[in-house]
Order: structure tokens, then sequence, then C-alpha cells
């Protein structure tokens, strides 16, 4: 009996004070529509959109496919790479309404589209 409280005693502390290290920084549950996810997937050895002609092309799939514009009325895209070059950060301008634009993040590695969200500037 003795050995089993004290194995409680001992243990009890050791269990809490483990619980304690875990913090949790970033929620991909309550994250905004403008904010990239906390962990950008990283699944083959080589990028599925490796350039920019290859993006054009795919961009040019998603907005005639999402937003209803025909692609050669928003060209040309304003094209960036952000988070350590593992993002394609794309920027069209709308025609549809004058300070409408559409932001786009697209993961190199994958070709998953992070964001997709239209905004007044």
């Amino acid at each position: 009996m003795l050995n089993k409280v004290l194995m409680i005693l001992f243990f009890l502390p050791l269990c809490v004070l483990g619980q304690q290290n875990k913090q949790v920084k970033c929620k991909d549950k309550n994250r905004g529509i403008d904010q990239l996810p906390c962990k950008i997937a990283n699944r083959y050895g080589t990028d599925i959109i490796p350039d920019e002609e290859t993006l054009i092309k795919y961009i040019d799939i998603l907005i005639n496919k999402r937003e209803l514009l025909t692609p050669e009325r928003v060209k040309p895209y304003q094209i960036s790479s952000i988070a350590n070059d593992k993002v394609w950060h794309i920027v069209v301008k709308s025609y549809n309404c004058r300070y409408c634009k559409i932001y786009i993040n697209i993961n190199k590695n994958t070709g998953e589209a992070l964001n997709f969200y239209k905004s007044e500037d």
C-alpha cells in the first residue's frame, strides 16, 4: 500500500509537469482567409509548379473555372514568391470592379491553392 502511494506521489507531479510543455502556437482552424497555414506541405522531391510559365497556365485554369473571368483580359499577373520560396503569391486585377483584386497563394511543391479570395483595395 505504501509503495502505491509513493508511486502516485512521484508520478503525479511528473505527469503534470510533462503536460505543461505542450504549447500550440498556431491553429489552422481559426486562421483568416488571407493567412497562410501554419505548416506548408512538402511532399515531393521536385516542385509541381517550378517556374512562372507553368504557374501562368495554372492560374488561367483557376480563374476561368472559379471567377468566370477571361484570363486574357486580366493579364499580366503580379507574381511573387513568399514563405521562403515555398509559395507563389499572385495578384489579379479584376475588370468587373475598379478596385477589386483577386489574391491567390499556391504551394509550389504540391500545386495546392492555399488561399483564393477577393478584396477591394
